[in-house]
């Protein structure tokens, strides 16, 4: 069975939305797909590091009372605080991580609460990077209060590791980065298995910029990250002891919803979300293409990334697409550009269309044209 969704306030939009699908055009007011039971069990995904755009989050913001409430309430968590710098002419442009981490921790998380209070779950919770954060809190892992710790503590060090470091994206297999990676004078490490043929490499900026120059010129596909930091590598070495000591109250639960880490493999019982965790979290190469195989041999065919823009979804495509899982449902909340609550009837469209019909509160209508 086909089905149609569409996203409007009003009749005029409805038949805006339908006209667009009659006549083949594509807009964010309609999405179709099978009935099939594909978001029947759905895995939420978090990115790190390079979503962020100015705007983001503030539509969201005046939108749904659930996602002010976590604004608010991490308002007084993080340092700098967030609805400012979220309706502020910035809005998340700013480069530094310490600045730029904690907002988009911060829409992550409201995003999440608002999927909750419309009644949906994920099957499980997988974040890259700085998104383990936000994955921890939403498996019941980490309160809020404690999750805005970890991410002020980590963003913080991280700005302070920093010292002129860089970090790029390679189209090629982790081994072989590797060993371009041995081949280039200086410090340039791989910081992230992010799909089988996408690797984040971070060092110092002279070096990352070699190798991706040199890897350009052979015709390999290569974007540099917005951030002057090399978390990943052995940049951050002196800031772990200081990490380990500020988070050493931590207190993890055990997880309500199946957390897979991208640090370890099997992560003992009890190890999650500790300091030294968090210290691992910082260092490691990130295993996110490994997760996803992991939750796709669970059965799971349904990834929502959730934050500002997708840094995960092709990411996950190709993870999927190597495994040879036929017809992955692939969805983000949000969109560069597009206000929050047109990305998100988007995203429950989506999830409609290819899972068991959705029975949620009638939505808060969309911004008019003129606050978007």
């Amino acid at each position: 069975m086909e089905r149609l969704a569409v996203a409007a306030a009003d009749t005029a939009g409805l038949i805006e939305g339908l006209s667009f699908f009659a006549d083949g055009l594509a807009s964010p007011r309609w999405t179709a797909g099978r009935a099939d039971g594909a978001a029947a069990r759905t895995a939420w995904c978090f990115g790190g590091h390079g979503s962020q755009w100015p705007g983001m989050g503030r539509a969201l913001l005046d939108w749904s009372p659930v996602a002010a409430g976590v604004f608010a309430e991490l308002d007084a968590l993080l340092p700098g605080g967030v609805v400012g710098p979220l309706t502020g002419t910035a809005g998340g442009e700013a480069e530094g991580p310490e600045t730029t981490q904690p907002l988009i921790f911060a829409v992550q998380v409201a995003t999440a609460h608002w999927l909750r209070s419309l009644g949906l779950r994920p099957e499980a919770v997988v974040g890259h990077s700085l998104g383990e954060v936000a994955a921890a809190h939403v498996a019941g892992v980490l309160t809020l209060a404690e999750a805005a710790r970890v991410v002020a503590v980590r963003s913080g060090l991280l700005a302070r590791a920093a010292g002129g470091g860089a970090m790029a994206t390679v189209g090629l297999d982790r081994h072989t980065v590797e060993r371009h990676c041995e081949q280039t004078p200086g410090t340039v490490v791989v910081a992230a298995h992010t799909a089988p043929r996408e690797t984040v490499v971070t060092g110092e900026s002279d070096a990352t910029r070699a190798l991706v120059r040199r890897l350009e010129a052979e015709g390999v596909r290569c974007r540099t990250i917005r951030i002057n930091a090399a978390s990943h590598s052995p940049f951050v070495d002196g800031v772990l002891p200081e990490l380990r000591t500020a988070l050493a109250g931590l207190a993890p639960a055990a997880p309500r919803v199946p957390w897979v880490s991208t640090v370890d493999a099997a992560p003992e019982p009890g190890g999650l979300a500790t300091a030294d965790y968090w210290a691992r979290n910082l260092r490691r190469p990130v295993r996110f293409t490994q997760a996803v195989s992991a939750l796709a041999a669970r059965g799971i065919r349904a990834f929502v990334e959730i934050g500002p823009h997708p840094v995960l979804v092709r990411p996950v495509r190709d993870t999927l697409r190597a495994d040879g899982v036929a017809d992955p449902l692939v969805a983000a909340t949000g969109h560069r550009g597009t206000p929050e609550p047109v990305s998100l009837l988007r995203l429950l469209g989506a999830l409609h269309c290819r899972g068991p019909a959705l029975d949620l509160p009638r939505p808060t209508p969309e911004p008019s044209a003129d606050r978007e």
